[in-house]
């Protein structure tokens, strides 16, 4: 028997396989929710980023409170992820009195620097000065956790509980370490009558007698005010 062998040409070839691919792109279009798109790096230009928040901390400490927000803004759209640079815009706008923007700004900065106690001290701040001590509190005793010898936190902590009526031991553990780091005068014989004060209230309570749910200081001795801290000079890590 004579076998026929057929031969195709090369052209032919490239034809059948091309005709197979063809026959599969319908098929992988249908894919397409497959396919991964990676974004491209967003580019910063953050020596301007700090260029400009120099500029506007130079314009806040000339109490230049407008201009500075404005050079704080424009640092930001450089480079968003400075938190120094939050931290400073919601100092600035608390000084004009925007403490919903100034909240905003602080919480920026905490979402960036997630270990950094200030940008809770400034909530707490804005919080304590709009009345709302409740939620004061938790930022100043938020801020206590992760620094522990941070003294405007202390005294928020300590401020806040007290026109929140939650003065308890805890309140008398943050009392007795500010005792420790505290250089103020006004502030030492303010700790002074509250550590005696909320002593001898925690006794009577252990005893069972009755404690006011909001006991306040001697008229004579008001509770210094709670300052948020003074802007400082941003980094390119955002610290």
């Amino acid at each position: 028997m004579i076998e026929h062998h057929t031969r195709h040409s090369p052209a032919l070839f490239r034809a059948v396989v091309l005709g197979g691919l063809l026959a599969c792109v319908p098929g992988c279009a249908t894919n397409k929710k497959d396919v991964v798109t990676v974004p491209a790096p967003q580019v910063y230009d953050t020596p301007l980023a700090l260029k400009l928040a120099e500029q506007g901390l130079q314009a806040q400490r000339d109490n230049e409170i407008d201009k500075a927000i404005s050079l704080y803004k424009q640092s930001i759209q450089a480079n968003p992820e400075l938190s120094g640079v939050w931290t400073n815009l919601g100092v600035a706008l608390m000084a004009k009195q925007n403490f919903p923007a100034a909240a905003e700004a602080f919480k920026h900065a905490l979402d960036l620097s997630p270990t950094d106690s200030r940008p809770l001290v400034n909530l707490g701040v804005a919080y304590l000065d709009r009345g709302w001590a409740d939620q004061a509190y938790t930022y100043f005793c938020q801020a206590v956790d992760r620094d522990p010898q941070n003294v405007d936190a202390l005294r928020g902590a300590i401020t806040a509980a007290q026109r929140s009526g939650r003065e308890d031991e805890r309140t008398l553990d943050y009392i007795k370490r500010l005792q420790l780091l505290e250089t103020d005068p006004k502030w030492k014989l303010e700790l002074a009558y509250r550590r005696v004060r909320l002593e001898n209230s925690l006794k009577d309570k252990n005893k069972g007698i009755p404690i006011p749910s909001n006991s306040r200081p001697s008229p004579t001795t008001p509770p210094p005010a709670t300052e948020p801290p003074a802007p400082s000079t941003p980094t390119p890590s955002g610290s």
